[in-house]
């Protein structure tokens, strides 16, 4: 690793991940010179531990001068398609991913590493959550929690990893068991075309080499790409475990689950049977992982349902980036009167193949809010689609669930499922979603489900 590290290296972004990576690197070569690299101001925590050895540089990437670097650690929100990434490794400059550093040191771990446009986040923490209700010790790491590299020298039996498109474009690592769930559009911006996001999905197929692989069957362009690949378990296949409106089935035998509440919608059940298909590859009980899925805590943000009123649920999905989970939401609450908000960050995706979708679950009512909204609301009224109580636009997200409680009759529902990244209205999704829950009337102390991980991780929770 040292000889890795020989030369000029650099961190590229400083954010949640980027430090772990400093930190990681500082504690092990604390000789070693440091350069990182932030695009904005990093926080005063940060820069009040830095070293005589660490050196940051505030500013475009574009004028860092990446070739003159050895080595450059990518943080995985800094996209490796950039100009002048693209520019410094055509001059030799070498590019490692932070999860690639990981993965190096624990070669002869038994890992499972889950990717999909939609889901992977519940399918994984469901994984982990079924995994140690069959006695196995589990952390669970990766894009959803804890950044690989702070789970360092833990006695496990499994490691549950979420991969997002941002940490496959250019991870080296052997799974084994890789997991996929399904791929349409998303992250354009990121990935430059939507071939190349696509490509970095299916990069999973190619690190697994001949191990083996579990993937949706349902799923047309998942079907495409693993056609005729041996060593795959397919999920949602009439053979395998599938999801249906009915509940679930394996083969032709029907399976007796209990989902928690916070699980609504087919599209959790297809997770379900993700997971239990991936169980089944392992060795694992099932039946074990079946009788756990009650006391499952859903995650927050995602189809959390954070209270009450008037008879009016309302529910905070503000995790939703992507027409396709904001389609899956309306399959979820199908025949309650929906109060849809819809809009954030407009990234160019296309909502015309979703239309249809969202005609045959109309919602009793649309509200559309900064920056696509206005966009998708005027798509449907050239379509015709036109909710019963009507088409609305808001500036804000306060307006728009004001309006929503008036639009709302009991027995209705409130849903936040914008469909599109938070920014820049929000930090994030997470502080999208906590201030919903605030205008909606609702405390929101959102608990770090991954705290603990840690811990559970040790045998000591």
């Amino acid at each position: 690793m040292e000889s890795f590290l020989a030369g000029r290296v650099a961190i590229l972004g400083i954010g949640r991940e980027g430090q772990v990576v400093w930190r990681y690197l500082r504690e092990r070569y604390p000789g070693i010179h440091l350069f990182l690299l932030a695009e904005s101001q990093p926080d005063q925590h940060l820069t009040g531990q830095l070293t005589e050895n660490d050196s940051l540089l505030i500013g475009p990437l574009s004028e860092a001068g990446l070739d003159s670097f050895d080595l450059l650690v990518r943080s995985p929100g800094i996209s490796p398609y950039r100009n002048s990434i693209q520019q410094a490794l055509g001059s030799g400059t070498k590019m490692v991913a932070p999860s690639t550093l990981w993965f190096a040191e624990h070669q002869d771990e038994n890992t499972i590493c889950v990717t999909g446009t939609k889901g992977k986040s519940t399918t994984s923490a469901l994984l982990a959550h079924m995994l140690r209700a069959c006695g196995y010790r589990v952390c669970l790491a990766g894009n959803i929690g804890l950044p690989l590299l702070a789970c360092q020298d833990l006695d496990v039996d499994w490691w549950v990893i979420e991969l997002s498109s941002y940490q496959l474009a250019d991870l080296q690592a052997t799974p084994d068991i890789s997991v996929l769930l399904n791929l349409s559009s998303e992250h354009l911006d990121w990935h430059g075309s939507e071939e190349r996001y696509r490509a970095d999905k299916l990069r999973l197929v190619k690190l697994a080499a001949g191990g083996p692989v579990v993937a949706n069957a349902a799923d047309p362009a998942l079907n495409a790409a693993l056609a005729g690949r041996d060593n795959t378990a397919w999920f949602n296949s009439e053979s395998g475990i599938k999801a249906t409106a009915q509940g679930l089935t394996d083969g032709e035998s029907t399976m007796q689950v209990r989902l928690p509440e916070g699980l609504p919608g087919t599209h959790n059940l297809s997770n379900v049977a993700a997971a239990l298909t991936v169980l089944r590859v392992a060795g694992a009980d099932l039946l074990a992982g079946l009788d756990s899925l009650p006391s499952f805590s859903s995650l927050p943000h995602r189809l959390q349902s954070i209270g009450e009123r008037d008879g009016v649920l309302f529910v905070n999905d503000s995790i939703s980036s992507t027409p396709l989970a904001t389609v899956a939401a309306l399959e979820a609450f199908s025949g309650r009167d929906i109060t849809l908000i819809i809009g954030g960050l407009d990234r160019g995706l296309d909502w015309t193949p979703y239309m249809e979708t969202v005609r045959n679950r109309l919602p009793a009512a649309i509200i559309g809010i900064p920056d696509n909204g206005p966009h998708i609301v005027g798509m449907m009224e050239e379509l015709d689609i036109f909710p019963r109580n009507g088409l609305h636009m808001c500036q804000k997200l306060s307006e728009a669930v004001d309006q929503a409680k008036k639009l709302t009759p009991a027995g209705g529902v409130v849903l936040l499922s914008p469909g599109a990244p938070s920014f820049p209205q929000f930090s994030d999704y997470r502080d999208r979603g906590q201030q919903f829950a605030k205008f909606c009337g609702f405390s929101f102390s959102e608990q770090d489900m991954f705290s603990g991980e840690i811990s559970k991780a040790a045998g000591q929770g």
